[in-house]
């Protein structure tokens, strides 16, 4: 199977409108193909993701920071003792 990547438009009725493209004559006719149709993102849900990274990275260190104060914490120590790392 060989690949052909072409650029298509989108129409206001959401036809899809492909450029001039012929197989090759010498590929048998008439042919079965199969179409992919990659569609990108908005780029708002690729902020939102985003958000909700630095959100969960801000409310991580808040927890730990009030650890921290609180001195709910554990000695270096005692955190490799139940690995076979140390």
């Amino acid at each position: 199977m060989k690949a052909y990547e072409l650029t298509a438009t989108v129409t206001d009725n959401g036809q899809i409108k492909l450029p001039d493209f012929r197989l090759s004559p010498t590929s048998s006719q008439p042919a079965t193909v199969k179409v992919i149709i990659l569609v990108s993102e908005p780029e708002e849900n690729s902020n939102q993701s985003v958000n909700l990274d630095e959100n969960f990275s801000e409310e991580s260190f808040k927890r730990s920071w009030q650890q921290a104060i609180a001195d709910e914490t554990l000695p270096l120590s005692q955190l490799w003792e139940e690995t076979d790392i140390a």
